[in-house]
């Protein structure tokens, strides 16, 4: 039975692990911290459990296909809820946007906003499905040449759909012009690391996903998931140890023969499957002369996404006029962008993403309490930003909003406080630069064929999983990673 060790118990590492161990693979997963998950991981304080990472699902299906692949229904062994609204939008003039996934609702929000809106968002809508069956095209497939990308068919695609353009700019244009629901429905190439000012109108698929495919919340949180993912690797006969950080990759005559952990313990491999950062795992686990295809040079190259800012509070109220999920944007929301990827500074007026899980799950909290969840993106760690005396002034710009938008008294009922910041996700993750989402951000010489493979070019039985491989960033994404990998090693050592 060949032996296969997998770095990181993030969700694709664990998704990873329980396919090939249903292929007959006997898998090790090795976990830098105490708890797996990676980003996707879970405090537990004074009654309150609050997801750090990812706090909802989009793409079920891709979830659903990883648990079909080893005989389970993922429906059958975690509850979850649909939401509608998806978000509230406020904007700074104290307006706000419900986004539904029911295309009526939805119809009636933007007409409220912006009158005449309707009919623009069905063609938007439509627009944008043609998006998206073009995207999936290339998000679920692997790569092994230039033509699996560039070829006739694809380019016509790409001229139909405009895919190319500006995505705030088209949708923009969609909209008539309203600048509120071109951020309303631009805005989720963020969650690529990319600004909208910046990013392709190919990402208005993942706008579409959200609002067509719906977005989902499992009961418990999305720690509930790894939690069961967990289980299955338990029955499976997976091994998963924690406290377990690897510090070389093993390799000899340009094949890998396992890893070395920081103790010293050395753990044999036929195939090595690296769920850690990806920049992070050839800079720090690869020895230069079994890398010449990445070099510390061109990782420096490489563009990096966006890190975060998360707030996370335990509050002794309840609020029923709010919604599970809210965005709010600033009055100038090209600056608050500019700062965090053109300049590299602290942004003047934050926007920021409110989780507030208890409005769906009261169980995450005490009774009588409620949890939010606050995260705003900010610069990574190349901006150079002191975060010690950074992380005071942010926390103060985003309670001076939720005094607005939740409470104008929240400051008196805070009962549990913690923070997150960009060197927390250095730190914790080995995050190149302290990204939040992933560290490669999603312009196109860093998507599909142009993103690193899943098959290292200089070392055989090297491969990756997770957000800095293909098909790129987000929970779903990591579980589609989990299938190609899988094919590719199934081609390559059955």
């Amino acid at each position: 039975m060949q032996q296969v060790v997998i770095i990181g118990a993030g969700m694709g590492g664990l998704a990873a692990a329980l396919r090939l161990q249903a292929h007959g693979f006997d898998v090790t997963v090795l976990e830098k911290q105490p708890r797996p998950g990676g980003r996707s991981s879970v405090i537990e304080e004074c009654g309150f459990r609050v997801d750090t990472g990812p706090t909802i699902l989009v793409m079920k299906d891709a979830f659903e296909d990883t648990y079909r692949a080893i005989g389970e229904n993922l429906n059958e062994r975690v509850e979850f809820v649909r939401l509608d609204p998806n978000y509230r939008i406020y904007y700074h003039d104290d307006t706000h946007l419900d986004l539904y996934s029911d295309p009526a609702k939805l119809a009636e929000e933007v007409e409220r906003v912006a009158p005449g809106s309707g009919a623009q968002l069905a063609r938007f809508m439509a627009d944008s499905a043609a998006k998206y069956a073009l995207g999936m095209a290339f998000v679920e497939r692997n790569y092994t040449q230039i033509t699996d990308l560039a070829n006739p068919v694809a380019l016509r695609r790409l001229l139909q759909t405009r895919a190319y353009q500006n995505l705030y700019r088209q949708v923009a244009r969609a909209f008539g012009g309203s600048d509120k629901l071109a951020k309303a429905f631009s805005f989720h190439s963020m969650f690529l690391g990319l600004s909208p000012f910046e990013a392709l109108a190919m990402y208005s698929l993942i706008t579409y996903a959200d609002l067509a495919l719906g977005m989902w919340y499992p009961l418990g949180g999305i720690y509930r998931i790894v939690e069961d993912m967990l289980h299955l690797a338990q029955q499976m006969g997976v091994t998963v140890r924690t406290n377990a950080p690897v510090e070389q990759i093993c390799i000899e005559a340009g094949r890998v023969r396992g890893v070395r952990l920081a103790s010293g313990e050395e753990v044999p491999a036929d195939i090595v499957v690296s769920n850690a950062d990806l920049p992070y795992t050839y800079r720090h686990l690869v020895a230069p002369e079994h890398r010449r295809s990445y070099p510390d040079a061109r990782l420096e190259r490489m563009d990096y996404a966006c890190s975060g800012y998360l707030l996370y509070l335990g509050v002794d109220r309840t609020y029923p006029h709010l919604q599970h999920q809210a965005l709010y944007f600033s009055e100038d929301y090209r600056a608050n962008l500019d700062a965090i990827f053109r300049t590299r500074t602290l942004p003047d007026a934050p926007s920021f993403h409110l989780n507030v899980p208890t409005v769906t799950d009261p169980s995450l909290a005490p009774p009588g309490h409620s949890l939010l969840y606050v995260l705003a993106p900010m610069p990574n760690l190349t901006a150079g930003i002191d975060w010690e005396a950074a992380a005071p002034v942010v926390r103060e710009k985003l309670l001076a909003q939720l005094e607005r938008i939740v409470d104008p008294d929240i400051r008196e009922h805070i009962v549990w406080e913690r923070d997150y910041r960009p060197t927390d996700f250095l730190h914790d993750f080995n995050a190149a630069h302290g990204t939040a989402f992933g560290s490669l951000s999603h312009g196109f010489f860093q998507s599909a064929y142009f993103r690193p493979h899943n098959k290292a070019p200089d070392v055989d039985g090297l491969y990756f999983v997770g957000q800095g491989t293909y098909p790129g960033i987000g929970l779903p994404m990591v579980h589609i990673s989990s299938r190609l990998v899988t094919e590719r090693i199934l081609e390559e050592w059955s």
